[in-house]
C-alpha cells in the first residue's frame, strides 16, 4: 500500500520547535509556482537564476577548497588509529589549536557554523520573548539560529557604504527586549565599530556573539583579531572557508566559565557528573574525529592564507581601477576579504556582467538577499517583516556580487577576469589570453 503524506497539523513532535515553518515543498513543486504568491515587494527584488557557464564550462570556480597532504595523512591516520568519532585526541587538538591562534581559554569544534551559533546563543541563555540584532546582509543561518532557540531576530541595516552595521544601525533597531547582538564581519570584512558595539554592549549587559564563519583570521582596524571582542565567537569549516573540513565549525569564549555548559550543550546536554541524566535541551552539535583530524593542520596555514587573501584583493583593486560603472567593495585598515565583491550602477548592469563572466567560464555569486525579505517570512508566519525597508543592505544585494576568490588564483588570473570585466564596459579593449584551461 502506499504511503500517504501526513497532514503538518496532524504530525507529532517531541518537544516544540519554535517558529515552525511551513515546508513550501508540501504545497507547490514548480520554482514559479513557490514565487507566484509571494508579495511584489519580494518578487520584484528576488534574484535573477543564477547564469550558466559556456559550451567549455567554468573556467574559474567562485571558491575552491585548499589543503595540503598533512590533512589527508592525518585523517588516514585517523581512520587507521580508529580515532574517528567525536570523543577521539583530533576534536580536543583541533580545540589546543585554535585557543591558541585566538588566544582565548575555550574552544569546541562543532558539526557546523550554524550548530556553533545554535549553542552561543543557547549558551546565552535566550529563548521566547528576547530580541537579537541581527545583520540583514548576511547569511540566512544566523536568522535560523535565533528562532530555533525561541528567540526573535530584529534585523538591521548595513552602515552607509559599508557591509555591516555599525554602532547606530544597531542602536536605531534595540528595544526594551534586546539581550544580544550578533556581528558578523560579512565577507571576511572587519565591522569598522566592533570596539563600539563591543562597549555597548556592555554598558547595556547585552551579549555580544561574533559570526566569523567568513572572517576567521580577519583583522579589526585595530590589528586584533575578530572573534575576540565578544562573549563568544562562532565560525564554519564548510569547504569554500579559508581552512575547511569538509563541514565543520566551532565555537569559542573568552571567559573560562563558559567552558562546561558549553561542552554540555554541543552533547545532548551530557551532564559531566551524571552521564545519563540531562538538565537542559541540547542539540548533537559535536564534530566528527575525521573532520578535525583533516583541518588541525590547516590552523598553522591560516596567517598565509590570509596574507594571500590580502594580495589577491590588492590585485584586483589594482586591476579595477579606472573602469566607470564598477565600485570594489568596502576595503578596511588590513584588506584581506574572504571573496572579493563589486557592485555595478545598477541590478541590469550586475546581472548581464555575470552572464558575460559565466560564458566566458568566471562563476560569480550575487550577494546575500536581505534577510527582512527572504520568502520564508511571509511562509513562516513573520508577515509584515518584508515591508521594512533597510535602503543600504537592499541596494547592495541588488547591485553587488562577489568574484573568484581563493589559495589557488594568481597574479595572471586576477589580470584576465578583470579584463573581461573592462571588455565588458569597454568593447574595444582587448581580451588576454586565458592564463589556464578549464578542469
Amino acid at each position: 500500500e502506499q504511503h500517504k503524506a501526513v497532514p503538518m497539523d496532524g504530525s507529532t513532535t517531541v518537544g516544540k520547535m519554535w517558529n515552525p515553518s511551513l515546508y513550501i515543498g508540501s504545497i507547490v513543486s514548480h520554482p514559479q509556482e513557490k514565487v507566484a504568491i509571494l508579495p511584489p515587494r519580494i518578487k520584484e527584488s528576488m534574484p535573477s537564476p543564477e547564469p550558466k557557464p559556456g559550451e567549455s564550462g567554468w573556467l574559474y570556480r567562485v571558491l575552491e577548497p585548499y589543503y595540503s597532504k598533512e590533512c589527508v595523512d592525518n585523517a588516514l591516520q585517523a581512520m587507521l588509529g580508529g580515532q574517528i568519532s567525536s570523543g577521539a585526541m583530533w576534536p580536543r587538538r583541533l580545540a589546543e589549536n585554535i585557543c591558541q591562534l585566538y588566544g582565548v581559554p575555550v574552544a569546541l569544534p562543532t558539526s557546523s557554523g550554524a550548530s556553533a551559533l545554535h549553542v552561543a546563543l543557547l549558551a546565552c541563555g535566550l529563548g521566547p520573548h528576547d530580541h537579537v540584532l541581527v545583520p540583514s546582509f548576511t547569511m540566512v543561518a544566523v536568522a535560523n539560529m535565533v528562532k530555533m532557540v525561541g528567540a526573535r531576530p530584529i534585523y538591521c541595516d548595513s552602515a552607509c557604504n559599508s557591509l555591516n552595521p555599525g554602532t547606530n544601525e544597531f542602536l536605531q533597531k534595540a528595544t526594551p527586549l534586546t539581550k544580544a547582538i550578533i556581528v558578523c564581519h560579512t565577507y571576511g570584512v572587519a565591522c569598522k565599530d566592533i570596539e563600539g558595539i563591543a562597549a555597548l554592549c556592555r554598558e547595556r549587559g547585552w551579549w555580544l556573539i561574533e559570526d566569523i564563519c567568513e572572517a576567521m583570521g580577519t583583522k579589526a582596524d585595530n590589528g586584533q583579531l575578530v572573534g575576540t571582542f565578544g562573549d563568544f565567537a562562532i565560525s564554519s569549516l564548510y569547504a569554500n572557508k579559508q581552512i575547511t573540513a569538509g563541514d565543520g565549525g566551532w565555537v569559542h569564549a573568552r571567559q573560562k566559565e563558559h567552558h562546561d555548559h558549553l561542552k554540555s550543550l554541543i552533547n545532548h546536554g551530557f551532564d559531566p557528573a551524571y552521564h545519563f541524566l540531562h538538565f537542559e535541551t541540547a542539540p548533537n552539535a559535536k564534530m566528527n574525529g575525521l573532520g578535525a583530524a583533516f583541518v588541525c593542520s590547516q590552523v598553522k596555514m591560516l596567517p598565509k592564507i590570509m596574507e594571500h587573501r590580502g594580495q589577491l584583493a590588492t590585485w584586483y583593486r589594482q586591476q579595477l581601477a579606472g573602469i566607470e560603472g564598477v565600485k570594489c567593495m568596502e576595503q578596511r585598515q588590513i584588506d584581506a576579504p574572504w571573496v572579493f565583491g563589486i557592485e555595478t550602477t545598477d541590478r541590469p548592469t550586475r546581472d548581464h556582467l555575470r552572464d558575460h563572466l559565466a560564458l566566458h567560464g568566471i562563476e560569480t555569486r550575487n550577494y546575500f538577499y536581505p534577510l527582512h525579505l527572504e520568502p520564508v517570512n511571509f511562509y513562516g508566519g513573520d508577515a509584515g517583516v518584508y515591508d521594512i525597508v533597510l535602503p543600504n543592505a537592499e541596494k547592495a544585494a541588488q547591485v553587488g556580487f562577489y568574484l573568484p576568490t581563493h589559495s589557488f588564483l594568481e597574479h595572471t588570473d586576477i589580470v584576465y577576469m578583470c579584463a573581461l570585466i573592462r571588455n565588458f564596459f569597454d568593447k574595444s579593449t582587448q581580451l588576454p589570453p586565458a592564463s589556464r584551461e578549464a578542469g
